[in-house]
């Protein structure tokens, strides 16, 4: 596999609302600094430079953020930015992006990730993700990372091995038999008592054909549109095709479109300290802690006193907060909104973020 030929396609369109009120439409979690002194779109690319050119990596965002994105990475081709109309979920962006990339290079191999993850151990992530592109680069396969789960998550889907395909680099890649989504507390743990089921992390690779004749075999309409964006690249109507595109497109995930339905469909799998920082519990778990088991997190003007205070993440935005004889509790202070909640209620948070939307509160949103 040539590395001219590795692309990579970063998802940067999302609104973020599980990390609310610090996640906002207007600057959700990839546009945040939330575990370096980098966002969390600069910790990918930086991830990842390593393996692909820069001029090889694109993003594929909405209109709202492209100078965003334009500010935070240094050397990005303007051009590799894919404005999307709308939010259609992960399908369609990576047919967008699949159909500029295979327009370019048709001997193409990518990998599709997200921009707003955790990893621990980047080496690791590189070699694994490495072992995914040239698995890909074998034949018609679409690939997928598995990472090897350490509980019982219920807020992950799930993956189910079976049997081993090939090897790459003397480490195994498995044949996948299913996908499954978020499990129950009971069937976690009876996944993880086989040893075959592992965290889907929606981190992938295929080379750009395999990609487009899957969209072509298991979504057939899409597939035509992407066919018609592809040929508009470069032309006076590209954004215009783009617009009718989505407009008539479905909003479905990657996993159900496409990877639950191929028959085709392979798993690396990986151990590189994986996160998708899906709440604030799990911000506490994976960031330093400080005295009595609390998180001190914020803007360099935030304060925080406390006393008899435990096991709390608080986060501060310019204002002193202060804690008496708490404990296990998120608070969260913002310029316009302060969230205080149970730990263990942390997933909530995107309850209430619906309870916002219902209510037409557009400016905490």
């Amino acid at each position: 596999m040539n590395t001219n030929d590795i692309y990579a396609v970063i998802m940067a369109g999302g609104g973020g609302s599980r990390l609310w009120p610090k996640s906002r439409n207007r600057r959700p979690k990839q546009f945040l600094k939330l575990i370096s002194s980098k966002t969390m779109l600069q910790e990918t690319v930086d991830r990842i430079r390593s393996l692909v050119n820069i001029e090889n990596v694109f993003v594929v965002t909405s209109a709202q953020y492209v100078n965003e994105v334009k500010s935070e990475i240094n050397g990005l081709p303007e051009e590799n930015i894919l404005t999307e109309p709308q939010a259609k979920n992960t399908a369609i962006a990576i047919g967008l992006a699949a159909a500029k990339i295979y327009k370019l290079n048709p001997k193409a191999v990518i990998a599709t990730l997200a921009s707003d993850h955790l990893i621990k151990n980047p080496r690791e992530f590189r070699s694994t993700l490495l072992r995914a592109l040239k698995a890909a680069s074998k034949g018609n396969y679409l690939v997928t990372i598995g990472i090897h789960p350490t509980e019982p998550h219920i807020g992950f889907g799930y993956i189910h091995s079976n049997g081993l395909k090939f090897k790459i680099d003397s480490k195994p890649v498995f044949n996948v038999e299913s996908f499954t989504e978020k499990p129950n507390l009971v069937t976690a743990q009876a996944y993880i008592a086989t040893g075959l089921y592992f965290w889907n992390a929606n981190i992938n690779a295929y080379s750009a054909s395999s990609i487009l004749e899957a969209f072509k075999t298991n979504m057939p309409k899409l597939y035509k549109g992407l066919t018609r964006i592809r040929d508009s690249f470069g032309k006076s109507d590209y954004q215009e095709v783009v617009t009718s595109v989505y407009e008539n497109a479905e909003s479905i995930a990657i996993d159900t479109g496409i990877l639950e339905k191929a028959n085709n469909v392979l798993m690396v799998p990986g151990d590189f300290g994986w996160s998708d920082i899906g709440s604030w519990k799990e911000l506490h778990e994976l960031s330093p802690i400080s005295v009595e088991g609390n998180v001190m997190l914020g803007d360099e003007s935030g304060e925080h006193l406390f006393i008899d205070t435990k096991n709390c993440l608080i986060h501060s935005s310019g204002r002193l907060v202060a804690t008496i004889g708490v404990e296990d509790l998120i608070i969260v202070d913002t310029v316009d909104a302060l969230l205080v909640c149970p730990k263990d209620r942390a997933q909530e948070v995107k309850s209430l973020v619906e309870r916002i939307k219902k209510e037409k509160r557009v400016e905490y949103l």
